[in-house]
């Protein structure tokens, strides 16, 4: 044959095995790295970045994400990352950072890029009591919480306040809060933020409060002895005429405001208010760093249960979560099965049931293939007022294909109720090991307004939970018990 006829003949071949085969020759994809947390997909506002061959992520997602409170100083570059029990200290471009005043080094520095100030991963994940695992091939980061245990809780010390304002009679305070009757020895009042329906207090060393529940309109009082605002504080929040600051609270359905100004000078004391949209009970902790952490506890404001859902319309609304969708898989199974596809067929399966109820209103957060916001999900249930809400997973663990077994996850205190009431009916449904219900912060259960748990069905990376979870018989079986256990916490059964 003629060369010129073989390369003819070569170019017509060319041409059929790209028809037959359109992938041929065009360069595999390396996959986006992600990040999990708990088995569950965390969305990042912007691409993993890698320095060093270390993950970094934006300080928001910290906050944003993983819950804790994040401090920036832009003047000095600075980034303070801390909860109840752990402060980190980081600076911009410096092997240097602090863990609770304790001076470690770092493999890789956090940097500024486009705008965003970005932190290692691994080094605030471990820090923070998170066990952090990187998958090379999937380019995935898995992050997982240690199982829950109490924070140091001082007990709340009632009293009758003074006054109604933030802002009290005794206090000796100009025109822009600044107390005339400093003494050297009061704790200073440096920084505050509100967050996870959490008021956090940061000083110079360690407060005992005393807070006061307070109705007509329902409120929480935290008065906070021998203290003062530092100059700082003064400097970043402002003050009205009357010696009164406040922040407005617009992400959180249970609180209008927080008011802040100087009580008293005999002794010196820091009041904060929190203004609320119903009565709420509140926990206090502290810890050695000089952090006050007040918990915002939906109920009675008097200690009672959470009141169950009443029965609007003639109807209880119920929305069904199925995790994850779309480009978003999930977790992935030992038989490379993706979670997704098991959390919309158990959904459909307890959504079909629900419907054969008339005493019930069913809306699925999803109904097929597709990807939802996680704040999508939640906004989902809050506009329709909904009576509960259930997020259906499975989880995973990498390296650990022993680890078996179904949980149940909340995290506001008028949602454990719920949480008690299905796990038990789920693990009579799953037969697999109970391992219990949990707390933990997931978007859905956080921004939620009614009770809301999410159930961890079984684990996809354990040989025998997987045969199980894409089992038809097991799926109806569990499908069976969740709605029992709906009924059950509504006292239907």
């Amino acid at each position: 044959m003629q060369r010129g006829q073989k390369l003819g003949v070569g170019l017509l071949l060319m041409m059929l095995l790209c028809v037959l085969f359109p992938d041929m020759g065009q360069a595999q994809a390396a996959p986006e790295p992600s990040l999990y947390l708990n088995g569950n997909s965390i969305k990042l506002p912007e691409k993993i970045t890698m320095s060093n061959n270390s993950v970094m992520i934006p300080i928001r997602v910290v906050s944003e994400e993983l819950g804790y409170k994040v401090g920036w100083n832009g003047k000095a570059k600075t980034v303070t990352i801390y909860n109840d029990s752990k402060r980190l200290n980081l600076t911009v471009n410096q092997k240097t950072a602090k863990v609770n005043d304790k001076e470690v080094q770092l493999d890789v520095t956090p940097i500024v890029k486009a705008g965003s100030t970005l932190v290692p991963l691994r080094f605030v994940g471990q820090n923070m009591g998170l066990t952090v695992e990187w998958d090379k091939d999937t380019k995935s980061v898995y992050l997982f919480t240690a199982d829950e245990s109490s924070p140091d809780v001082v007990p709340p010390t009632a009293g009758t306040p003074s006054g109604e304002d933030a802002n009290g009679g005794g206090g000796d305070t100009s025109s822009d809060g600044t107390n005339h009757n400093e003494n050297s020895e009061d704790a200073h009042i440096t920084d505050f933020s509100f967050m996870n329906n959490q008021l956090h207090i940061a000083s110079d060393y360690n407060v005992k409060p005393k807070i006061m529940t307070m109705t007509d309109p329902d409120r929480v009082v935290i008065d906070l002895p021998g203290t003062i605002f530092s100059d700082t504080f003064y400097e970043r929040f402002g003050f009205s005429d009357g010696g009164q600051g406040e922040m407005l609270i617009t992400d959180y359905p249970d609180v209008q405001r927080i008011r802040f100004a100087m009580f008293s000078n005999d002794p010196n004391t820091v009041r904060f208010v929190i203004d609320a949209n119903y009565a709420l009970q509140a926990e206090v902790a502290t810890n050695d760093q000089g952090l006050t952490t007040i918990s915002l506890i939906p109920g009675t404001g008097s200690g009672g249960e959470p009141v169950k859902p009443t029965k609007p319309d003639g109807k209880y609304a119920v929305v069904i979560d199925a995790g994850h969708g779309d480009h978003d898989s999930g977790a992935v199974s030992i038989k490379k099965r993706y979670e997704k596809d098991f959390n919309l067929a158990l959904s459909l399966k307890v959504s079909e049931l629900l419907r054969q109820d008339d005493r019930f209103h069913v809306v699925l957060s999803r109904e097929d293939d597709t990807f939802v916001e996680l704040s999508d999900r939640a906004k989902i249930a809050n506009d329709l007022a909904a009576d509960l809400f259930v997020s259906i997973h499975a989880n995973s663990i990498k390296d650990k294909p022993s680890v078996t077994g179904t949980e149940t996850y909340y995290w506001r205190s008028a949602s454990k109720a719920f949480a008690d009431t299905m796990h038990e009916h789920l693990v009579e449904g799953t037969q697999l090991k109970d391992r219990g219900v949990r707390k933990a912060d997931h978007h859905v259960t956080r921004e939620t307004k009614m009770p809301a748990i999410l159930l961890e069905v079984g684990y996809l990376t354990n040989e025998y939970d997987e045969s199980q979870l894409f089992d038809e018989q097991f799926q109806a079986r569990v499908a069976e018990n969740i709605v029992k256990g709906i009924q059950d916490y509504l006292g239907l059964l």
